[in-house]
């Protein structure tokens, strides 16, 4: 009899050891999937073989009754944990049974084991989702650790000699204790370069994260890497009005997908367009819809409260609403960069925490925004990239613009200036992201931290995803690379880590495969028309929502993170930056974090990303320097 088609399920934490010269240990895994529990509260799950052991936390959104992991095949010779949604899994589960598959449990997980039996690692392929994926082939005595396409679902792992261990959070890695707590310099100098690490490092040197749209086969006598997932190309212009409606139907079908759950659903609402365009179509196709969103004191302008309440109105939802102080920014953050595992530069980091414990008590399951200006060119750089190439071509534009660019007291004017005084397209990427400057941080590092430093730094990591699109033109280049690795990296990280440490699940309809897929295919002129960006975007959306909500400025839940860092957040900048045995000191010139501390202070400059950088990697370094509790 064929199981019951439920709608998916969810899984919120992995983990596992893999250890092919003995019995992994039962005690180490229940510690790493109990160090999970966040994710999952609602239930776990183990399977232990001779040279592997896999473990879970779920939380229950969907299938509740029937949602449990590990998963298998018909032989039980496939197991599988997972962390995510599976979008497409009715179609695949038709699929499968079609050619002779029973597949006992209704969860869309479920058809996981069946599709590497029939199709090996190229099962990983055939999925739209978000989800982090670890299976276990018995008979060939091999560990495939897979993640989604554009990396929403974090997979972290170590190897230390045969022997591996892998886990949705690195504080699960951390309790075993053969893996160090050693610092990775060069992942320092990447980090505050372009304010995230690039995957696959970390700031650990023994931690390595599974880069997004990677399938990494692990057996004894060693790893294999491969990408599994490349997006299609920009194409000719196309006619407007079909590739609008073809855009907004793809969007409503991705948004439809993503609202499978057996619980109430909310939407992480802001006062700008992508949020409410998810809130819209939610509109269309649930009797009530739940919005919630935060904003700041000291706000001013920036904050969004005013408009996400009426975008709440317009659409008929219920909204909620919470609003952050200097006081309590101050009291959370260091916790936050714990809960985060990894120093950001984003300072709306904490907001995202915020809203989850608003929304937790009354939906565990929530859609967002997040993942539309990344490839539908939504940022100000974009237009900078833009332009570069017209400017490049006037010979003494580039010294010019660089002059100007070291005389303006404005940050964004500063780094509008600095891209469109670049040298060539790899030039122009690293200018638009760079959070210190090469000279910047050349004043910054102390010897000893200079020399220690070897290798290209973060132009690697963006060079080589900007090589794989090089023949484009500089717009194109930039939202490919956007949307694999700052994305991922930082913002995604936040979203998961941020939500999930309140139990909170968040879905991103923006990244859905199918729509990615199409915005990734249109030519750039479609994305950026004049001065609009998410040109095609804006023009679909409007048989939702009204101009004055389609014309927003994007705001992003800024905080007044630049008024704190002269006054509340002061003092513990000033300890984190330049207490005695703090991380900072150590790595860099006291005299230069000094400088940027008072020029910032004094109002002459805008020192603020710089800062919350500088404060966001000693705060994280104090949380995870000391020596982990560890299970032997």
């Amino acid at each position: 009899m064929t199981a019951p088609v439920r709608y998916g399920q969810r899984v919120c934490g992995i983990a596992g050891i893999h250890s092919p010269s003995g019995e992994p240990s039962r005690e180490l895994l229940a510690a790493m999937v109990a160090a999970q529990e966040h994710r999952g509260p609602d239930g776990e799950g183990r399977y232990h073989g001779s040279e592997i052991a896999l473990g879970v936390r779920r939380l229950a959104i969907v299938d509740l009754e029937h949602g449990d992991q590990p998963l298998y095949d018909e032989r039980r010779t496939v197991a599988v944990v997972f962390n995510g949604e599976i979008y497409n899994h009715a179609e695949l589960r038709r699929w499968l049974e079609g050619r002779g598959h029973r597949i006992e449990s209704g969860s869309d997980g479920a058809v996981l084991p069946h599709l590497y039996e029939e199709l090996g690692e190229a099962f990983v392929e055939r999925l739209n989702g978000i989800f982090a994926i670890a299976l276990w082939d018995d008979e060939r005595r091999v560990l495939h650790l897979a993640r989604d396409q554009l990396g929403v679902k974090p997979l972290y792992w170590s190897r230390r000699g045969t022997r591996t261990t892998f886990a949705s959070e690195i504080k699960a890695l951390l309790l075993d204790p053969e893996v160090p707590r050693e610092l990775d310099h060069g992942a320092v100098d990447e980090f505050l370069t372009l304010r995230f690490v690039p995957s696959p490092r970390t700031l650990l040197r023994a931690v390595r994260k599974v880069p997004p749209a990677t399938l990494i086969s692990i057996e004894e006598a060693g790893v294999r890497e491969r990408r599994y997932w490349t997006p299609a190309m920009p194409a000719a212009r196309r006619d407007t009005a079909v590739l609008e409606e073809e855009y907004a139907d793809t969007f409503e079908r991705a948004v439809v997908r993503q609202l499978m759950s057996d619980r109430p659903m909310g939407v992480m609402l802001s006062g700008g367009l992508d949020s409410a365009a998810v809130a819209a179509v939610m509109a269309r196709h649930l009797p009530t819809v739940r919005a919630f969103t935060v904003g700041f004191e000291d706000g001013g302008d920036s904050n969004e409260l005013a408009a996400a309440a009426a975008t709440a109105r317009l659409l008929g939802a219920a909204h909620e609403s919470v609003v952050i102080g200097a006081r309590e920014y101050l009291e959370r953050l260091p916790e936050s960069l714990l809960t985060l595992e990894e120093p950001v530069g984003t300072t709306s980091a904490l907001a995202v925490r915020y809203v989850a414990a608003l929304m937790r008590p009354h939906v565990p399951v929530a859609l967002s925004g997040q993942g539309a200006d990344e490839p539908l060119a939504g940022y100000g750089r974009h237009l900078g990239a833009s332009l570069a190439r017209r400017l490049r071509r006037l010979g003494p534009a580039p010294r010019i613009t660089s002059r100007l660019a070291t005389r303006v007291r404005g940050e964004q004017l500063r780094r509008g200036l600095g891209v469109l005084g670049a040298r060539d397209d790899l030039d122009l990427l690293m200018r638009a992201y760079a959070v210190f400057g090469p000279g910047e941080r050349r004043r910054l590092y102390s010897p000893e931290f200079a020399a220690s430093l070897v290798g290209p730094g973060a132009a690697q990591a963006v060079e080589e995803r900007r090589s794989e699109v090089a023949g484009l033109d500089p717009l194109s280049q930039m939202l490919y690379v956007d949307t694999r690795l700052s994305l991922p990296d930082e913002l995604l990280m936040i979203a998961d880590k941020m939500s999930m440490a309140e139990s909170v699940e968040l879905r991103v309809p923006f990244l859905d495969r199918e729509l990615v897929t199409l915005v990734e295919s249109m030519h750039p002129s479609q994305k950026l028309r004049g001065r609009t960006g998410k040109w095609i975007h804006k023009r679909a959306l409007r048989r939702w929502l009204p101009p004055e909500i389609v014309e927003r400025r994007k705001l992003g839940w800024e905080t007044p993170l630049r008024s704190w860092l002269r006054a509340e957040l002061r003092p513990l900048l000033e300890e984190v930056l330049l207490g005695e045995g703090e991380l900072c000191r150590e790595l860099f010139e006291p005299r230069e974090l000094r400088t940027l501390i008072d020029a910032h202070a004094s109002g002459a400059h805008d020192r603020s990303r710089e800062l919350f950088c500088l404060l966001s990697l000693g705060l994280w370094h104090r949380g995870f320097a000391a020596a982990p509790a560890t299970v032997a």
